[in-house]
């Protein structure tokens, strides 16, 4: 798959086959980003905008959840810069950085910090999406984007 373009997708954890997912659907502060079955609600769906400058080699991108609709309402972040630290839903705007794989997969860093870091479902026991040092090859850091729509027209 080509770097995904403007639109919305749902994103999944080629290591351990589970859905980036809103925690029970829920855009309050903090709510913990995690990895679930697929079910098709609208708490798999993410936004996702290019966000580098045109011509720009970098794959900078938002990933905006898509509850309520409105081409994106939330991002997701971390409080801090660790491994193992938990991905949580914000109404701050956070950037990430997509890194492609012959594969077609991508793993996803953010844009500023520790650019080692990644997301990643670290353990089969637990389905919290969290930091990960990057390791070449780790599946459970590696990510599959399905285009579900286009953005919503913004004023009729």
């Amino acid at each position: 798959m080509p770097f995904p373009t403007d639109g919305v997708y749902n994103i999944r954890n080629i290591g351990r086959d589970l859905m980036l997912d809103l925690r029970n659907d829920s855009t309050a502060e903090g709510n913990q980003i995690q990895g679930f079955t697929k079910n098709g609600t609208v708490a798999q769906e993410w936004v996702i905008k290019k966000q580098n400058e045109p011509g720009s080699p970098n794959k900078t991108v938002s990933i905006q959840s898509n509850n309520q609709g409105s081409n994106g309402n939330g991002c997701f972040a971390v409080a801090s810069e660790n491994a193992d630290e938990p991905v949580i839903y914000t109404r701050q705007a956070f950037l990430v950085d997509l890194v492609g794989r012959s594969d077609n997969t991508f793993t996803i860093g953010f844009t500023l910090g520790n650019n080692n870091l990644v997301l990643a479902i670290p353990s089969s026991k637990d389905s919290a999406v969290k930091l990960e040092n990057h390791t070449s090859g780790s599946a459970r850091q590696q990510w599959e984007f399905t285009r579900v729509s286009n953005l919503q027209p913004i004023g009729n």
